[in-house]
């Protein structure tokens, strides 16, 4: 069973290193992957955000998702503003994992939609601004060092906000089960 399908795992990381090496003036391959990684996160965001405004039923999960919209779509011309100035080719569309995972949830729609979506989001920022606090920290290029701590607060405030989402709409059904489920 695979845990989380948008997760910043260090195999995708090495992966999109080892793909990029010529088209980046970078010195740091680490930083690189990271940038490739959080771009490609910011398209299934948005996507997924999308699909909650169009599938979900609580207002809540909409404005959620609506600000995964807004939030991403803002993280993701910072992204490419930077990856232009290092000179970083980034991913155009979702890969394979995130047109699953969208593909999962465009079958769902109402309450069963709300819980899959928000369990899901509460689970990927989970990960995310746990990755976010490793591996910036890591980080030898001090502009993509410096944007990942910038993203941080919006990433932890996404976590807070994606549990209490979550959390009005079932805390039973949504904490009792595992979180590595590949659903």
């Amino acid at each position: 069973m695979t845990r989380t399908i948008l997760s910043f795992t260090l195999l995708p990381v090495f992966a999109a290193s080892l793909l990029t090496p010529a088209c980046a003036t970078m010195q740091d391959s680490q930083g690189v992957a990271f940038l490739q990684t959080a771009a490609q996160e910011n398209l299934a965001q948005i996507a997924l955000g999308q699909l909650a405004i169009q599938m979900a039923e609580s207002p809540q999960v909409k404005q959620f998702g609506e600000k995964m919209v807004q939030d991403h779509q803002m993280a993701n011309q910072a992204i490419r503003q930077l990856a232009t100035k290092e000179r970083v080719n980034l991913p155009k569309q979702l890969n394979e994992n995130q047109q699953v995972k969208h593909y999962e949830l465009s079958q769902l729609s109402g309450k069963p939609f709300d819980l899959a979506y928000m369990q899901y989001m509460l689970e990927d920022h989970k990960k995310d601004v746990n990755e976010f606090e490793h591996t910036a920290q890591r980080l030898q290029d001090e502009n993509v060092q410096r944007w990942a701590f910038n993203a941080l607060p919006i990433l932890r405030q996404h976590l807070v906000l994606a549990s209490t989402v979550a959390t009005s709409l079932g805390p039973t059904y949504l904490f009792s089960r595992e979180t590595h489920t590949h659903r």
